[in-house]
């Protein structure tokens, strides 16, 4: 029974949070609340844009194999008289694993082109985003650099 009772009494110490250890839980969950808080404001202050850099990504990823066949890369290899022939003949022999071997397999469906649809819907997404920080900015600074209470604060 001592034993027992020793060894309770020992796991419970372990197990006890450390002030020292779980000083940063506190303020870490503050922090994640108030971005979370700030964003879900912003996101009803700014619902046009919201839905602007939300869509961003989609069109992005639409809009990749119609850019891919617009340049050349066709679901039948590249295009005679496109950019991408011309790009073709610039280069001469196509080394396998480049840039323009993967837009070819892009173009033709392979399986790279979930990678350029990737980059096409993250970039679009990292455009609108800045997109929206400028024009936020301007407004503010268009404001006599003070926030107004809408959108994202002055201190930037």
């Amino acid at each position: 029974m001592r034993s027992s009772l020793l060894c309770s009494s020992i796991l419970l110490a372990a197990l006890a949070p450390q002030p020292q250890a779980m000083s940063f839980i506190p303020k870490s969950a503050r922090n994640v609340t108030r971005v979370a808080v700030g964003a879900k404001d912003w996101v009803v202050k700014n619902p046009k844009t919201t839905v602007g850099v939300a869509a961003a990504p989609v069109v992005g990823i639409v809009a990749a194999p119609l850019v891919l066949g617009a340049a050349g890369f066709t679901a039948g290899g590249v295009a005679a008289g496109s950019l991408a022939a011309g790009i073709q003949a610039g280069i001469g022999n196509v080394a396998a694993g480049s840039v323009f071997a993967g837009l070819t397999s892009a173009g033709a469906g392979g399986a790279t082109l979930a990678v350029v649809q990737g980059i096409a819907g993250g970039a679009a997404a990292a455009v609108a985003g800045v997109t929206a920080y400028v024009m936020e900015k301007v407004k503010i600074e268009s404001e006599g650099g003070k926030g107004n209470g809408e959108g994202l604060p002055a201190k930037l």
